[in-house]
């Protein structure tokens, strides 16, 4: 997921629309306060944003990340005026961006360097759920991946492999929200448009697996309207 924060609306359009292109999920903001409500709901592995902003500072959205509960920080791509002071631009690799470009910006290398940050994101999260694929307790069911099968008790039922990648994302999640963004980049492949449909057939089809075990999955899984789903561990107690 690629975050793009800026209050030039022509920046911010070009940049998202490339992303878009590329397939990259991409959400923009147009300011602190918009990038406080996205992140409450998103979580990028980039982020692009303007040094300056309409309400405040790249400084602010640094912030934000940072106080954010994630176990893969998101990197940060900070995009200023030409006369941006020395002082200033080292203050941003302090708070924590990884490169600061100055106008004119050059596109193309930017567009290098998010492809180049998703890329180590997408290899960390491989490694987590592509390691060894061990079973999981969900939900109160017995989850093997391999199999792709579902057990409580005796009873077992066969998953679909996007079924199980659901479980996975939902797992990995920690609590946290999985958003819609998440959810389609990584079960589909494709960047989210709005139309959550999919998702809910998939939700749809992993409740009627785990009914089938005589399990009730949706007391474990709460649809956060407009935004993803959560997977309450504690609601296995």
């Amino acid at each position: 997921m690629v975050v793009v924060v800026s209050s030039e609306r022509p920046q911010r359009v070009v940049l998202t629309a490339l992303c878009t292109r590329r397939g990259w999920p991409c959400v923009e903001c147009d300011s602190v306060r918009s990038a406080r409500r996205t992140l409450l709901r998103v979580q990028p592995r980039v982020v692009v944003v303007r040094h300056q902003l309409n309400d405040g500072y790249s400084d602010d959205v640094i912030g934000l990340l940072r106080a954010s509960d994630t176990r893969t920080p998101a990197r940060v791509i900070v995009l200023a005026a030409a006369g941006l002071t020395a002082p200033v631009e080292a203050r941003q690799i302090v708070l924590g961006a990884d490169v600061v470009h100055r106008d004119p910006i050059r596109i193309e290398v930017v567009l290098a360097q998010i492809d180049r940050y998703r890329a180590v994101g997408h290899s960390q999260l491989s490694r987590r759920r592509n390691g060894p694929a061990k079973s999981l307790v969900f939900a109160g069911a017995r989850i093997d991946p391999l199999k792709r099968t579902l057990r409580h008790g005796r009873r077992v039922v066969e998953l679909t492999p996007r079924e199980v990648e659901l479980v996975r994302v939902l797992n990995d999640s920690d609590g946290q929200v999985a958003t819609y963004e998440l959810l389609y980049s990584e079960i589909l492949g494709r960047p989210f448009r709005g139309d959550t449909s999919n998702m809910r057939v998939l939700l749809g089809k992993l409740t009627s697996s785990f009914r089938a075990a005589k399990l009730d999955l949706r007391s474990s899984v709460e649809v956060i309207p407009k935004s993803g789903y959560r997977y309450r561990t504690n609601a296995e107690a």
